[in-house]
């Protein structure tokens, strides 16, 4: 998903509403995890695969913007790379996906997202 970042919001704020979004989208959409995974588990490139490579590599540049943004406003610590730190948001939406689709747990990705969100963040950001 590409967001917008709301007017009035801290960076930080705003890539937990991005981490909620996705997760909604997801819950909503179980169906698109699966057929994701399928498209990038085969070995030949399809128009799917690259288009989903393309997907990915934009929304980790966006995230790196908003990260980028965050680490000047003091919320994530500046020695982070933007992209690596990108890359953790979307591993641990990944993770919950994955393991919900393990559990067959939609149904309760959306209470599990907070405590992930909470994870990701103390992982990224600054020491007060």
């Amino acid at each position: 998903m590409i967001h917008s970042q709301p007017t009035g919001v801290s960076p930080m704020q705003s890539l937990e509403a991005m981490f909620a979004a996705d997760v909604n989208f997801v819950a909503n959409h179980p169906n698109i995890p699966q057929l994701l995974l399928s498209a990038v588990g085969r070995t030949t490139k399809s128009p799917l695969k690259l288009m989903i490579a393309t997907f990915v590599r934009r929304y980790e540049q966006r995230l790196s913007s908003v990260i980028a943004e965050a680490q000047q406003h003091g919320e994530i610590r500046a020695t982070l790379d933007e992209e690596t730190a990108a890359r953790l948001f979307i591993a641990t939406i990944q993770n919950l996906v994955f393991r919900a689709l393990i559990r067959d747990e939609f149904d309760k990705i959306r209470e599990a997202a907070p405590a992930a969100f909470a994870s990701y963040r103390a992982c990224v950001e600054t020491t007060q």
